[in-house]
């Protein structure tokens, strides 16, 4: 009897115990509360947070006073970043710093601050919102825990009113994606037999297969970021305070547009004493969705006169405003509504028109007093899709001639990694890699899968410049048995809901190189599908990339047979080369003691003497190095160069692949009808492919390929590189054309010019090219090789000007007439199939041939020095060539301080006698008064001339 007694006492104690303690809220939820402004809503990033850490997550509160080395710090930020701008460790990019924050990820990290209780009515909701918090997280308000949550893209967002006071504090947990399971550091795994690192070796959390965890790899050691694993309040936190009745979530969409007037549709939640955040999207386990009771749904309906008002307004005018009463009934309600505007301003890509955007207003009044207000911004635009005009060769083949505002366009874009690998992501660093993209004449960026969910700044700016986004969701080259799909779905709606309302976005795709069809990808691919169908009908999706007919290639060949090889795609959605980025990155970033025997970069011993140069290289491996240098090979003699040689030798390398494959495709419309090349800008310090590096800073790739996307573009459409002598060399012409209008008696003019500038051939004719988008072909004759010119490059030369002799379009190629092209097997193999491209071991190299022809003089001057922020400038410069001949690889530059530079041309040819305007845009990286920068410019047959210019800080 008393053992029963007993029993019956231990399991009533049992059950208060486990009752007393806090049910842990999971936080995660699919509806995005929109952004306010003005009184309702409050900003709680940027200064005023401290961050500690500790072990092992805390049992209690009171536990955050034994947090070890809190500090001041501010947000959005990674612990990375924090404990490097609080000077509490090293930069995490050079040298081998990395290392000393190998540990950051195994803590748990606590975020704190105080604000005052918001001005609100006694009914309103108070909505914390978190725009993204990298990885798990809870949350508590003053003393009471709200919640948990995970995933990084969006959230938690909670109702706090309940739990404020006058003074409140907001406690953040945060622990990294890789808890408890970390991988094995890259440099402790062997290489295997083909020099590769053996991944099937690494032990711990692995990017690729990620499991239940949603989270790019490229931020969480995958390949080329190994050293790092992100872990932070990365995006900002606010708070929106809003009436117990308000609105939610609108969507503005184009239906349709022309000149003299739009259609538009307007969809908005109107929530009537409900909270969203409490809503479900629908059920988790099996039941019937929708079956009411003999009584059916009840709508009770809310007292007042309520009515919805919105207003477009251009350059701050009011061009629209329109008012509707509406009923309400207790939850949730919906608002749809048709509206005409006469004479829409649209909105256009880089190089199609200007990118005009109105200010929507959206006001929620009750009895003509305000409740609510939702301000954003709206692009009026189409963007529609026709079938390609090549054969369709496989089951899934989509549309992929795009047709925007009416007018069918070739599509020039570029991909897109994130801005820091660390996620240090300020708006000014987007603005100055956006405003190179829309320099260089892109009109498309993707976001890749195994990068990130963009911040606003990107969007905004992206809506700002006339650059439309593909974005994939952070699925990249894995499957997803896994994947909390409750969560995934969370992450898929709040950015759906966040991003769809930006007239840039226009295509959506599940992500990067990843079968979209296999059973592991199945369920993660059917919530995209399903909830863009609910949440954003008005655009495309794209299960994956490569698929639909667009493809992703890397050859390692001669770059004409881009026109062959790929012949009937529609679609090119990745390509590129390798290349280092400028010397200077090297000399800031590695030991300097290290920059010997790069000519062996490839060989086995090279890693153990280069530690800092390896850390510094994305995916070091046979697929990579070799490729990289043969190119270089055609450009200096590789065999033992400095680190200044085999830097620029590369990139003109890789820059001459760039833009003969570019002009290639573009030639092949309407075949292929878009480009995106691999990658415009790098997400750390780094040897990979790449048109900007880190710090912001365009290489030779950039102004190569950016002259291939300029509106009219002539092309000399080169069979091949390698020659023989005594061959006829045929010398067809393709103008690419972009702008409405045609261009009538255009003068084409293609010369060959021997490597000591000397003309050879020559022939002229008049064009007449057609309105864009467009292609003009002309046949202009063939050069005969001499039969004596051998192991030397030829200069072909394209030049395109309008009727009054202005010039449009230039293009000059080093095709090279080698020996080695008389090996009659060699010739037939490299002539009729795409093999990997050779090294010139022996020469003949571009630069020394160059550096010994007839030299020139070039003069330089500074004509203005506009500041246009306060760390950066716009210079305008005039360079002449005052000599006889032409100047070869002409190059603007500023010396004496750490900048980086965005000019309109670099790298270019420059005839004899000839002057141009350059624009250079300049971010001085530490702008400092008593700094003497000097502007340089100099080709590789002339000497090096300078012009003093302001300080930094002018």
């Amino acid at each position: 009897m008393k053992i029963c007694i007993y029993i019956i006492v231990l399991l009533i104690s049992s059950t208060t115990l486990a009752q007393s303690q806090p049910v842990e809220k999971n936080l995660w939820q699919p509806y995005r509360v929109t952004e306010r402004s003005g009184a309702q809503h409050v900003e709680l990033s940027g200064e005023g947070w401290t961050l500690g850490h500790a072990d092992k997550p805390i049992k209690n509160r009171s536990e955050l006073a034994e947090l070890k080395d809190v500090f001041k710090t501010s947000i959005p930020n990674s612990v990375h970043w924090s404990y490097f701008k609080a000077g509490k460790l090293p930069h995490p990019y050079y040298n081998k710093n990395s290392e000393k924050y190998w540990w950051l990820d195994e803590k748990v990290w606590y975020y704190r601050r105080s604000f005052k209780m918001p001005e609100k009515a006694a009914d309103s909701y108070v909505f914390l919102c978190f725009e993204g918090v990298d990885y798990f997280s809870k949350v508590w308000v003053n003393d009471s825990l709200v919640g948990v949550h995970e995933g990084m893209f969006g959230g938690p967002t909670v109702e706090i009113s309940r739990f404020l006071k006058s003074d409140n504090e907001i406690t953040v947990e945060v622990r990294a994606g890789n808890w408890g399971n970390k991988a094995t550091k890259l440099e402790d795994l062997p290489r295997s037999a083909s020099g590769e690192f053996d991944y099937s070796k690494r032990k711990g959390y692995n990017p690729r297969v990620s499991g239940k965890i949603i989270k790019p790899w490229v931020i969480s050691g995958g390949s080329g970021g190994e050293a790092f694993f992100s872990v932070g309040m990365w995006q900002g936190v606010r708070l929106e305070v809003v009436p117990k009745v308000h609105m939610e979530r609108p969507f503005l969409t184009t239906v349709k547009s022309s000149d003299k007037q739009a259609d538009l549709h307007l969809s908005l939640e109107l929530l009537a004493n409900e909270a969203s955040t409490n809503l479900k999207l629908h059920p988790w386990n099996n039941t019937q969705l929708d079956h009411p009771d003999n009584f059916g749904q009840k709508f009770e309906a809310q007292n007042g006169n309520y009515a919805v008002q919105m207003e477009l307004l251009s350059d701050g005018k009011p061009v629209s405003k329109q008012s509707w009463k509406i009923e309400l009934t207790q939850g949730r309600n919906w608002l749809e509504k048709d509206i005409i505007l006469a004479n829409p301003k649209l909105w256009n890509p880089t190089g199609l028109g200007k990118a005009d955007m109105y200010d929507v207003k959206i006001t929620l009044m009750q009895n003509d007093k305000v409740l609510d207000n939702i301000h954003f911004k709206h692009g009026i635009r189409t963007i529609a899709f026709l079938p390609t005009a090549g054969p369709r060769t496989r089951d899934r083949w989509d549309n992929w001639q795009f047709v925007i505002n009416g007018k069918k366009v070739f599509v020039k874009g570029m991909n897109f990694t994130p801005q820091d690998i660390l996620l240090d992501l300020p708006y000014e660093r987007y603005r100055w890699t956006l405003e190179a993209a829309k320099k260089m004449g892109v009109q498309l960026i993707r976001i890749w899968g195994g990068g990130l969910l963009e911040t606003k700044h990107f969007y905004d700016i992206c809506d700002e410049l006339g650059i439309m986004v593909w974005q994939d969701f952070p699925i990249g080259n894995q499957d997803t048995p896994d994947y909390p799909q409750d969560v995934w779905e969370a992450q898929v709606v709040q950015n759906i809901v966040r991003l769809r309302n930006h007239p840039s976005l226009a295509i959506w795709c599940g992500g990067n190189e990843f079968n979209a069809y296999s059973s592991g990808n199945a369920t993660s691919i059917g919530i995209l599908e399903r909830n863009l169908k609910i949440f954003d009908p008005a655009r495309p999706f794209k299960r994956t990339t490569p698929d639909h007919g667009a493809i992703h290639v890397y050859p390692d060949m001669d770059p004409v047979w881009y026109n062959r090889s790929y012949a009937k795609a529609p679609w090119i959605s990745e390509t590129g080369m390798h290349s280092l980025p400028e010397a200077s990155v090297f000399y800031e970033t590695v030991d300097n003691k290290e920059f010997v025997g790069l000519g062996k970069m490839w060989e086995k011993t090279f890693e153990k003497d280069h530690p800092e140069f390896i850390h510094h290289f994305t995916e070091y491996g046979p697929g990579r190095v070799p490729r990289m240098l043969s190119r270089a090979s055609h450009i200096i003699d590789v065999a033992d160069p400095t680190i200044d040689e085999i830097s620029e030798a590369s990139q003109v390398g890789a820059g001459e692949f760039y833009q003969v494959f570019s002009e290639k495709v573009q030639g092949n419309y309407p075949v292929t009808t878009g480009l995106m090349p691999w990658v415009f800008k790098r997400h750390w310090p780094v040897i990979a492919i790449q048109l900007i590096d880190w710090f912001g800073n365009a290489g030779a790739p950039y102004y190569f390929l950016k002259r291939t996307y300029e509106p009219t573009h002539v092309a000399v459409d080169i069979p091949r590189l390698l020659w023989k002598s005594g061959e006829e060399m045929d010398l067809p012409v393709k103008v690419t054309h972009a702008r409405p209008a045609a261009i009538n008696g255009a003068k084409l003019t293609v010369s060959v010019l021997d490597d000591a500038f000397k003309t050879l051939w020559e022939n002229e004719k008049t064009l007449q090219i057609q309105a864009g988008t467009s292609v003009t072909s002309s046949a202009t004759g063939k050069f005969k090789i001499p039969a004596e010119y051998n192991d030397r490059f030829l200069l072909v030369l394209a030049e395109l000007k309008d009727p009054s002799g202005k010039l449009i379009s230039r293009s000059v190629y080093f095709p090279r007439v080698l020996s080695k092209m008389r090996d009659e097997a060699f010739f037939k193999e490299y002539t009729s199939t795409p093999i990997p491209w050779i090294a010139l071991d022996k020469g003949p190299w571009l630069k020394p041939t160059i550096t010994k022809s007839p030299q020139t003089t070039l003069t330089v001057v500074a004509n203005s020095q506009e500041k246009i922020g306060n760390d950066r400038s716009r210079i305008k410069v005039t360079v002449k060539n005052t000599g006889t001949s032409p100047a070869f690889m002409t190059k603007m530059d500023i010396s004496g301080v750490k900048r980086a530079i965005v000019a309109d041309d670099n790298y270019f040819w420059l005839a004899a006698g000839e002057a141009r305007q350059i624009v250079m845009d300049v971010l001085w990286r530490e702008p400092d008064a008593s700094q003497k920068p000097v502007l340089t410019v100099k080709s590789w047959n002339s000497p090096l001339v300078t012009s003093p210019l302001g300080t930094s800080k002018n």
